[in-house]
């Protein structure tokens, strides 16, 4: 396996991308400072749902096409399918315990994100 400078920098470029924006939205919802349309826990926890797909596309996405069945991508979509229930917990206000709370269900949210992006970064060792 050849391991390419400018696609690890590329993938830790994203990275970076990803876990900073998932900080900055986490701070913003916990501090309840207002920002654009960020105005609490709740509403932070959607916007980051909303934003965590996208950034699973770029991500841990690529796993499905590489290795459908390894087990980083069945984490992967164990670790999807608990974000996106804490996005519609979130939406529709179910009364899922642990998930109802706005703060814990962000944390929960950008715990999610940093572990799949874990997994989307080391992508390249398992082609």
């Amino acid at each position: 396996m050849v391991f390419r400078k400018d696609r690890i920098m590329k993938e830790v470029g994203i990275a970076v991308v990803t876990l900073s924006v998932t900080a900055l939205i986490v701070l913003f919802g916990v501090s309840g400072r207002n920002f654009l349309f960020i105005t609490s826990p709740r509403s932070a926890a959607i916007t980051l749902g909303i934003i965590g797909m996208f950034f699973c596309m770029i991500s841990i996405g690529r796993f499905i096409t590489a290795a459908p069945a390894h087990l980083l991508t069945i984490l992967g979509y164990l670790l999807g399918m608990v974000a996106l229930l804490v996005l519609l917990t979130q939406i529709f206000q179910w009364q899922i315990p642990y998930l109802k709370d706005p703060k814990t269900a962000l944390w929960i949210m950008a715990s999610c994100i940093f572990v799949k992006t874990v997994i989307g970064r080391i992508f390249f060792l398992i082609r």
